[in-house]
């Protein structure tokens, strides 16, 4: 009965028993966002990495203060620097009371400098190993410096990274955004060959930034190769069907008329032309209304209708085009995805041009891209006319 009672007692201290390595809430800080940048003086070699981490303020937050300069803000920005990023994380230990805790990080920044780099890689491994990190965390690519845009102030949010996050979602509005870019989705391209896109932000004021455009990410290389504006990026969309919505202008007679997109869809047909001669054609079919126009349009004509479908036609040719140009011709990198959709209907053939497909020999830039668009007005609108002329 003795030994009964002792293994008793024995098993609630087991079971009661804390975890050793716990850590109470009030002593962490919350990272929810991270800028990563090299040092001016060494963008060339490996050198020093500049880590900028964004810590929310509970107590400010509570308070109900607004972001900013103030003396509630919300959050701190931690700079610190080392030649990894786990080093970079260690140091910021060492002078902040409350150790970074990662598990609710929501985006990180990258400047061009280390995307170019051969860092690019390197930096993302640490945030994809370490248990507390998400691979629902957006990648971002600035041209600026990764610090400063975490350094905005914005009117409406307490949380730079918070604001930020928001507008990268809005790609359904506008199509000159990409969708949002998971570090998941990263580290699924680095280990394979296809070139990529990620996000791209740009700072306008100390309270604004900017998502638009895109920064292209060669597969062979794994490396930065350039942006693409924002023509150029609504074009890519259009070819590749990435468009959720948003606004196109139209010319019809030198006035402008304004195309609501409510579908888009894209195909992409690649036909095997000769030896290492390819040709795609891009489908792409799009119906929307006109929520807007600056001439004087009778909808209910088929003639005006299809002559209206037009001037949206060679709209998104002139955008396609400007894509194809930039893409193809320039950046010779291959974020269509033909070689993907070539692998697919001939296996054999891309197995003979995978490795110098966007790289190398680079048979995606001798490729012959054909564009081919259809454009459908389906509602009208509560108006004939908006004028008696």
């Amino acid at each position: 009965m003795h030994r009964v009672k002792l293994l008793f007692v024995f098993l609630i201290l087991v079971i009661t028993t804390g975890c050793w390595d716990s850590i109470e809430i009030e002593q962490r800080g919350f990272v929810i966002g991270a800028g990563i940048d090299l040092e001016d003086n060494d963008k060339k070699n490996k050198g020093d990495l500049k880590l900028t981490q964004q810590f929310v303020v509970p107590s400010a937050i509570a308070e109900g203060s607004s972001g900013g300069t103030g003396k509630g803000q919300a959050y701190q920005n931690i700079e610190s620097k080392g030649n990894t990023i786990f080093e970079t994380v260690r140091r910021v230990a060492a002078i902040t009371s409350r150790s970074p805790f990662f598990e609710h990080i929501k985006l990180i920044v990258l400047s061009e400098d280390v995307a170019k780099s051969e860092y690019f890689p390197d930096v993302l491994d640490y945030f994809l190993r370490f248990p507390e990190m998400r691979r629902g965390t957006q990648i971002m690519i600035t041209p600026e410096k990764a610090k400063d845009i975490l350094e905005v102030s914005p009117e409406n949010e307490n949380l730079p990274t918070m604001y930020i996050q928001s507008i990268s979602k809005n790609n359904f509005k506008n199509a000159r955004m990409v969708p949002p870019t998971r570090i998941g989705d990263v580290h699924e391209f680095l280990l394979g060959k296809e070139s990529f896109i990620i996000q791209m932000i740009t700072k306008l004021s100390d309270n604004e930034v900017k998502i638009a455009g895109h920064a292209v990410i060669n597969g062979q290389t794994d490396k930065l190769v350039g942006f693409i504006g924002e023509e150029a990026t609504e074009g890519v969309n259009f070819i590749t069907g990435e468009i959720e919505g948003g606004l196109l202008e139209a010319k019809v007679d030198d006035e402008i008329v304004v195309y609501e997109m409510d579908i888009v869809n894209s195909k992409i047909k690649p036909t095997v032309l000769g030896d290492r001669q390819f040709k795609f054609t891009v489908e792409i079919e799009t119906v929307g209304s006109i929520p807007e126009t600056f001439k004087p349009v009778n909808l209910l004509s088929e003639e005006e209708i299809r002559q209206t479908e037009e001037g949206v036609e060679d709209s998104i040719r002139y955008f396609t085009d400007l894509a194809i140009e930039r893409v193809q011709k320039e950046l010779k990198t291959d974020v269509f995805r033909f070689g993907k959709y070539l692998s697919i209907k001939d296996p054999d053939e891309w197995g003979k041009v995978e490795d110098n497909w966007d790289f190398g020999e680079n048979y995606f830039e001798k490729a012959e891209i054909e564009v081919k668009v259809d454009a459908t007005i389906s509602r009208n609108g509560a108006i004939i006319k908006s004028t008696l002329e």
